[in-house]
């Protein structure tokens, strides 16, 4: 960390750096007659203790070697006790970060098979290691069988059924966009905070995945900076990948101190972020637990208010959603309305089912945990590619709710065609694996979350992927019925499935217009709205990221499409706040 960086004054202002840490370690080493070193190397693994590695005071190398890092408290016994044994050279001083980071690298495969292994100790029924099972498979064969039958013996008439089934899922998602919309507030929304001089604050654990971001860092560290949280209650870790070596080396320039902890995931598959948290969640030191990703930048408020909104929610209320606002939306057409969907979904779609009671689909970044339910339910299930979906529907089978807050995160969105698609491909693709893998027992799914969330699972999950299929066709029947009025040669069956695919398409459209116009004014952006017009081209442009996203699932379930960052800076990012002031 240079002394020029936003990190290094920050850190020297407000809290101890690791040169502070290692200056006072040095003065005790030198006081005890004894050796110092920032660098311990214990060996062979050491039984693994969690007590030991948070306390960090003592650790042996497998030679003998004793590494301490004594208090001033304790340098007197320290003291009686070389005087009585002595060291013969084989004592060190160090630090305790040293000595926790070497008992994390000693202890790292098993905490890897741990962290690997939680969910399926839970329930193996949970975890997408295994997409589908062989009754599934057998369901789904059955089903095709059925179906190709049906065409072959009464075409018209299955067709017909349909495009009637299809055409009642279509416009129940337009419904609940219209829905969300409503129950959209009428005025601005103030969040509440909790004081910043609340004795009583407990340890904040932020969990940050980074894998080939080292561009990213410095910008990174910059907003975790800004976190408004007392630095000695503030646990961010930064996990990195073994063989990341440059985003290793970035990380370790720019955040060598606390609060900041780097965890080094060792290599195994799968490679996915799921994976790399639920390692890291082994040492968090926090009560409540956050998920950031490389390109975010929270509010610095955004920690109070979800402290304030847990203290004053019941204890079923495990976890908060902050709105995610895309701050890079001026950089091509893709980011505009990436930018104008996120308004809709965080702002305005997510808010709508926590108020309907319906399961939370959770966004994969700024999500806020009460620690013990999240190690409760299993965590993050590594093999599933969009582990906060998931997530969010398990806690609703465990019994518990997740709700909202207002103080929002800004992201970067994917400006270029490819990199969209790839992440676009992934979350299908996520969604996919969450319905099959929850779907695997539909009468017990009933029992656990009733059936109006079942329905409310169902519609968010398999309708968001079936609408995105069907929305081809509904396009086509609307050119199709344009250049030629009489295509469909007087069939009535073809007609009225054509005049439910135009109503549908014209439903869909406008009721995503209306939830997006209303929650961009609540973010003081109307102009964005001017998006909307590509609306038809996007919405085929994820028709073609979920087709992709099937032929994944069968062809390689549990690969992590990385989707590149930028790190741009834009300075409206800092300032806007609920209710569209500035």
């Amino acid at each position: 960390m240079t002394t020029g960086t936003p990190a290094y004054r920050a850190a020297a202002r407000e809290a101890p750096a690791f040169a502070s840490e290692a200056a006072a370690m040095r003065d005790r080493a030198r006081r005890l007659g004894l050796p110092f070193t920032v660098s311990v190397m214990l060996g062979r693994p050491p039984p693994v203790d969690i007590a030991a590695i948070e306390d960090a005071r003592a650790a042996w190398s497998d030679d003998g070697h004793l590494f301490i890092a004594p208090d001033e408290d304790t340098l007197p016994q320290v003291r009686h006790w070389l005087a009585r044994y002595g060291s013969n050279g084989r004592v060190t001083v160090t630090t305790r970060s040293a000595i926790r980071a070497a008992l994390i690298r000693a202890g790292a495969g098993h905490f890897l098979t741990q962290s690997r292994r939680r969910l399926e100790g839970i329930d193996p029924s949970f975890s997408a290691r295994v997409v589908m099972t062989g009754r599934q498979i057998g369901g789904g064969l059955a089903a095709a069988a059925l179906l190709a039958a049906a065409l072959a013996l009464a075409p018209r008439t299955t067709l017909l059924l349909l495009g009637i089934a299809a055409a009642t899922l279509f416009l129940a998602i337009s419904l609940l966009r219209v829905a969300a919309a409503a129950l959209l507030p009428r005025g601005p929304v103030r969040p509440r905070l909790a004081a910043a001089d609340a004795p009583d604050l407990p340890v904040y654990t932020v969990l940050v995945p980074l894998y080939r971001e080292e561009g990213m860092v410095e910008q990174l560290v910059a907003g975790l900076e800004s976190l408004d949280w007392p630095r000695d209650r503030l646990d961010i870790k930064l996990i990195v990948e073994e063989d990341d070596l440059a985003t290793r080396r970035a990380v370790t320039r720019a955040a060598g101190g606390p609060p900041f902890e780097v965890i080094v995931v060792p290599r195994a598959a799968p490679r996915t972020k799921p994976k790399a948290l639920a390692f890291a969640l082994s040492f968090a030191r926090g009560s409540f637990v956050t998920i950031y990703d490389a390109e975010d930048r929270p509010h610095p408020a955004q920690l109070r208010e979800a402290y304030a909104a847990f203290r004053r929610a019941p204890a079923e209320v495990a976890c908060l959603q902050a709105p995610v606002i895309v701050n890079n939306r001026r950089a091509s057409h893709i980011s505009r309305f990436f930018s104008v969907e996120y308004s809709a979904l965080f702002d305005g779609l997510l808010p709508a089912l926590v108020r309907l009671g319906l399961p939370l689909p959770l966004g994969g970044t700024s999500n806020h945990f009460r620690r013990e339910v999240l190690e409760a339910v299993g965590a993050w299930d590594p093999y599933n590619v969009t582990e906060d979906a998931d997530l969010g529907i398990r806690l609703a089978r465990f019994g518990y709710r997740s709700a909202t807050l207002l103080l929002p995160t800004y992201e970067e969105a994917p400006v270029s065609f490819l990199p969209w698609l790839n992440q676009r491909t992934r979350w299908f693709k996520g969604w996919i694996q969450t319905w099959l893998v929850h779907m695997r027992q539909p009468v017990r799914l009933v029992r656990e979350i009733g059936f109006r969330q079942f329905a409310g699972f169902n519609l968010v999950g398999i309708g968001m992927i079936l609408s995105a299929l069907i929305h081809p066709a509904y396009l086509a029947a609307l050119v199709l019925g344009l250049a030629n009025p009489f295509a469909f040669g007087g069939d009535l069956a073809a007609e009225f499935v054509a005049g439910i695919s135009l109503v549908n398409l014209a439903a869909g459209y406008l009721a995503m217009a209306m939830l997006s116009l209303r929650t961009l004014a609540m973010r003081g952006r109307r102009r964005d709205a001017a998006a909307l017009v590509w609306m038809p081209v996007y919405w085929l442009m994820m028709s073609l990221a979920c087709l992709r996203a099937l032929v994944e699932v069968a062809a390689r379930p549990h690969h992590w499409r990385k989707t590149p960052h930028r790190g741009r800076r834009p300075a409206a990012a800092a300032a806007v706040r609920p209710g569209g002031r500035r």
